[in-house]
């Protein structure tokens, strides 16, 4: 029996012992937070940021700016007096295989009166675009020519301008979706 009351008092001051550690422990994780926190409030600076009100700003041009702003504005009027083409339609086809890929972009648009040749700006859905020339009222670019449209045309737009005779040109058309072109032919086994 006594050596059941000695075992019991030998657990009894373990787990005191253990207690006090984990306390004294506790104690020294407060302490190091306290004293860590201390000297960063006591070094950082209040931010009170200055308060500054910032007028309306007017700007008026003088008379020599004014003019040439006026001027400018009547010159690109002028010049600016051909019709908008309409697209009509824009296509892409894509194919590839183990040996062969083949890509090519077709455009076709209403024609305008009084324009020499057409720019055509492509621009694919990630931003980025191209611009190309033609005289004619259609565009044709295949991927042998063109590495611009080797990865296919997915979500890409088109848009054309055209222009004229002394420098006259016409605004941008509306952006057209460019759509993939399927074949209703399949090839039977």
């Amino acid at each position: 029996m006594r050596l059941i009351y000695v075992d019991k008092l030998k657990e009894d001051k373990t787990m005191c012992r253990k207690i006090k550690k984990a306390i004294i422990a506790m104690a020294c994780v407060i302490a190091m937070g306290g004293f860590n926190a201390v000297p960063v409030s006591a070094c950082t600076p209040p931010l009170n940021p200055p308060s500054i009100e910032i007028p309306d700003i007017n700007f008026e041009p003088d008379g020599a700016l004014k003019d040439a702003i006026d001027n400018y504005v009547k010159n690109w009027l002028e010049k600016c007096i051909l019709d908008t083409p309409v697209v009509e339609y824009a296509s892409y086809y894509k194919s590839a295989s183990r040996y062969f890929n083949y890509s090519h972009v077709a455009v076709k648009w209403s024609k305008v009166e009084n324009a020499t040749s057409y720019k055509v700006r492509i621009t694919k859905a990630d931003g980025t675009w191209k611009e190309y020339d033609t005289t004619y009222t259609a565009f044709y670019s295949t991927n042998y020519t063109d590495d611009f449209i080797a990865d296919g045309m997915d979500g890409a737009t088109v848009s054309v301008k055209a222009y004229g005779d002394n420098d006259t040109f016409g605004c941008w058309s509306d952006d057209t979706n460019i759509t993939r072109f399927r074949s209703i032919y399949r090839k039977e086994n």
